[in-house]
């Protein structure tokens, strides 16, 4: 993961730094490509011969219009008595501000618990203006017997994740803070830019197996491994599930190879932004 978060900042970087990489032309088109390259996340459904599953994948910070949608889908299929499963890290007894700190300097990024921010909504500016954090609690409501968080809990994300090496030279981290602050001081025309680099580069990876081979398990598989017991456990009801798009592909290979009768029925994609 640092590996992959560093590849994205140090992007930034070389086009913050004065675009010495790329031609004239391209950089001046790259807001027009980036439009013509959006992030697509999918809606799959799958089916055993009983119930249907449907998959929505996700992204924590995305257009008001997204989530919008999002939140009147979710109300349809709670009329329809489907059950919604969603993602979210739930905190604990052991879970604190320095523990969400904790998992992002393992993850190769430095983020002060005392900040007014959250981490998503800090470098949110760098995909684009106008985006929102995602709040689960607008979009599905409180937690209860047909809207279940599926996911670990802080600390056991904190278990989960490898230990840091004393003796890995790889432990250097990148301060958002001070990302932020020096993507803020760019002049308007870089920030585009950087703005369309990133949203291409989300664009054609979000869906690939090259993140997930740059996350560690703790971030993916176990995760994906929680999702499918659950819908194993509910074999008589359909359920509708909001999950990070990088999961949605392993979730449904997981389904796949866990019951031969699992098929997609349908897959479409939606605009983030």
């Amino acid at each position: 993961m640092k590996r992959a978060l560093r590849t994205v900042l140090i992007a930034v970087g070389i086009l913050a730094g004065g675009l010495v990489t790329l031609t004239v032309g391209v950089v001046a088109a790259l807001p027009v490509i980036a439009d013509h390259i959006p992030l697509e996340l999918s809606r799959v459904v799958m089916s055993d011969g009983r119930r249907q599953v449907e998959m929505q994948g996700m992204v924590h910070v995305a257009k008001p219009d997204f989530y919008s949608g999002i939140a009147r889908h979710i109300a349809q299929r709670r009329q329809e008595g489907w059950l919604v499963f969603y993602e979210e890290v739930r905190p604990d007894d052991a879970s604190n501000p320095a523990g969400v700190a904790d998992v992002l300097r393992r993850l190769g990024a430095d983020w002060n618990p005392d900040s007014k921010q959250h981490p998503y909504e800090m470098m949110a500016k760098l995909l684009g203006d106008g985006l929102v954090l995602q709040d689960n609690r607008a979009l599905i409501g409180p937690p209860g017997p047909d809207a279940r968080n599926v996911d670990v809990t802080l600390s056991q994300l904190l278990a989960a994740l490898p230990p840091d090496d004393p003796d890995d030279a790889d432990q250097e981290t990148i301060d958002l803070a001070q990302l932020r602050d020096e993507y803020d001081n760019l002049p308007g025309w870089v920030q585009r830019r950087v703005q369309a680099a990133i949203r291409l580069m989300l664009a054609t990876t979000a869906s690939g197996s090259m993140v997930r081979e740059a996350l560690p398990p703790a971030l993916t598989t176990l995760r994906e491994e929680k999702v499918v017991a659950a819908i194993k456990a509910e074999p008589d009801r359909n359920i509708l599930i909001l999950y990070g798009q990088v999961h949605i592909g392993h979730i449904q290979t997981m389904l796949k190879d866990a019951d031969a009768r699992w098929r997609t029925v349908s897959s479409t994609a939606i605009l983030a932004f």
